[in-house]
This record gives C-alpha cells, sequence and structure tokens, in this order.
C-alpha cells in the first residue's frame, strides 16, 4: 500500500474532489486516478460511488477514513519525536478523555501531574465517546477516560469514580426548591439532552425508560457544557452528573438529586494487552488523588 495513495484519499476526503485533491498534490487527475483505483483495489473497499464528476465516500471509506488520518498524524509527527528523542526527552504520556472529565477531573491530574514530573512530555485529547474508544484500542493513547460500563475486547477499564445523577436547572425554576426529581416530574419541561448514541444519552434514556416513560427531548446537542450553559440561559433543564455544571460556577445553576439515586460510574481506560509504564502508573495515583478529592468535595456540596 503506497503511502501516496493514502494522502491522495486523505486529501480527497478533505476537499471533495479528485481533481482538487491532485492539484494540491502537484500530480495529474489522471495519475491521481490510477493511484485511488490501485488503493481500491488493494484494501479491496469500494471507497467512494462515483456520481458524474464528484466522489462521494461509502461508509467503508468513511471509516477507512478515520484510520488513514491517525497513520498519517503519526508519520506526519515523527521528525518531532526524533527531535524529542535527540534532545533528551524521552518520556511522552498521551491520555484522551471525554468532555465531561477534561476540566474538573482531567485539568487537576494533568497539573498536579505535571508538577510532580515536569520531565514528561504529556499530550492530551478532547474527544466523545466513539472516537476515544477507538483512540485507546488501538494504542493511540496510553490511557483514557471515559464512561462505564464499556464493552471493548481491546479496552481494560478501571473503575475510579462513581457520581450521582441531579438534574440540572436554573436557580430560580420552580422545581430547583426540590429535595429530589424523577422521571414523572420532568414530562412537562424542556428536555435538552446529548445526541444519540453517546453514554450520557444512554443512561438518560434508561432512566426514564425505569419509570414507564420514553424521552421526548426539545434540544440536541453534543457537549454537555453546552447543554449546562443552555440551562444558565433558561432554555430548559438536562440530567447530568455534577462536574460539569459545578465547573461554571456557584449561583448560575441548581442541581436536584435524581429519584430514585442513580449513579454515573467514571474509569480509567488502558489499551489491552499494552505494558504499563512508569508514567502511566503514577499519572493514574495522580488521577485517583483527585477523584477521591473531588468525591469528596461532591459529598460535603
Amino acid at each position: 500500500m503506497k503511502l501516496q495513495a493514502l494522502r491522495l484519499f486523505l486529501r480527497i476526503m478533505e476537499l471533495g474532489s479528485l481533481a482538487a485533491a491532485a492539484k494540491s498534490l502537484n500530480m495529474s487527475q489522471s495519475a491521481a486516478s490510477r493511484l485511488l483505483s490501485g488503493l481500491e483495489h488493494g484494501t479491496g473497499l469500494r471507497l467512494f460511488h462515483r456520481d458524474r464528476m464528484r466522489l462521494v465516500p461509502t461508509p467503508e471509506g468513511t471509516s477507512f477514513f478515520a484510520e488513514v488520518r491517525r497513520v498519517l498524524v503519526a508519520i506526519d509527527d515523527l521528525p518531532r519525536v526524533a527531535q524529542r528523542v535527540a534532545g533528551g526527552t524521552r518520556v511522552r504520556l498521551r491520555i484522551v478523555s471525554m468532555p465531561r472529565f477534561a476540566a474538573s477531573l482531567l485539568a487537576p491530574a494533568v497539573a498536579q501531574f505535571h508538577r510532580l514530573h515536569p520531565e514528561v512530555e504529556v499530550e492530551v485529547a478532547i474527544v466523545h465517546r466513539r472516537e476515544l474508544e477507538l483512540a485507546v484500542a488501538n494504542q493511540s493513547f496510553d490511557l483514557g477516560i471515559g464512561a462505564l460500563p464499556l464493552d471493548n475486547p481491546g479496552i481494560e477499564s478501571h473503575p475510579l469514580l462513581s457520581l450521582p445523577a441531579v438534574v440540572v436547572l436554573r436557580p430560580d425554576h420552580p422545581l430547583a426548591s426540590r429535595k429530589s426529581l424523577g422521571a414523572r416530574d420532568l414530562a412537562a419541561e424542556t428536555l435538552v439532552v446529548l445526541g444519540p448514541g453517546t453514554q450520557l444519552r444512554h443512561d438518560v434514556e434508561a432512566m426514564f425508560a425505569a419509570d414507564g416513560l420514553t424521552i421526548h427531548p426539545t434540544i440536541v446537542v453534543d457537549s454537555l457544557e453546552f447543554a449546562c450553559r443552555l440551562v444558565a440561559q433558561g432554555s430548559g433543564v438536562t440530567i447530568a452528573d455534577p462536574l460539569t455544571p459545578a465547573t461554571l460556577g456557584a449561583g448560575r445553576l441548581a442541581m436536584v438529586p435524581w429519584r430514585p439515586r442513580t449513579l454515573f460510574h467514571v474509569g480509567v481506560l488502558r489499551p489491552a494487552l499494552m505494558p504499563s509504564s512508569p508514567s502511566v502508573e503514577r499519572f493514574v495515583e495522580c488521577l485517583r488523588r483527585e477523584g477521591r478529592q473531588l468525591g469528596g468535595r461532591l459529598a460535603r456540596a
């Protein structure tokens, strides 16, 4: 499989046409067409549908694109890796996290780790659940922080923290003074939820289903932080763990415990069968320490 063919495929996906991709790589369109045909033949994948002058990615092409981009990013990073090794900075820690846990859990753990181990280069990526699972399973990162449960043979998961489900509202909302809230209490409310396929959406649907109800969201977003900001603006209510609403500042949001008590679980994710380095173990220690402190603060709140 030629590296040039992979770069061509990447440029077609990014630019939307064979002609534009060929021009960006300083090759003729006929040469690019032959290269693309060779790539499809070599992989056994049909990467595009031909629609007159357009190339429309197939589902296989879209999936292959994510892998090709990951590989080419790693290849393009090799000069920097060589420079780091030549300069004596031999240790790098690669961490990936879901957005829900980045500000309140990951950031202080990284800061703590850096104070203790300034010689280690830390690389952090914030991605959604599906991307995180792929990134950890294919060993692009040393460890991840994500929602549990997770069933992936390429990933070892270890419990880190359990957080109570809460309903997030404006402090002046009529329901904000309640001691607890359940699915039936929210039947008439504007519900802000994450999109289908996310772990939190699955959890919320299960919480409503336990009470014999189906959710009917009014606003669907792809970020829990954005959902909480909408709630702060008076655009409904959302259901979450306490981490994200707590980071937006006291007084902006109220949190009422979910009834019946429900826990969201957070875990440390590692590539299966990949030996754990001393840096990974030290960072996990910082993460667990921060998790204990965070759990204590939430329990006192």
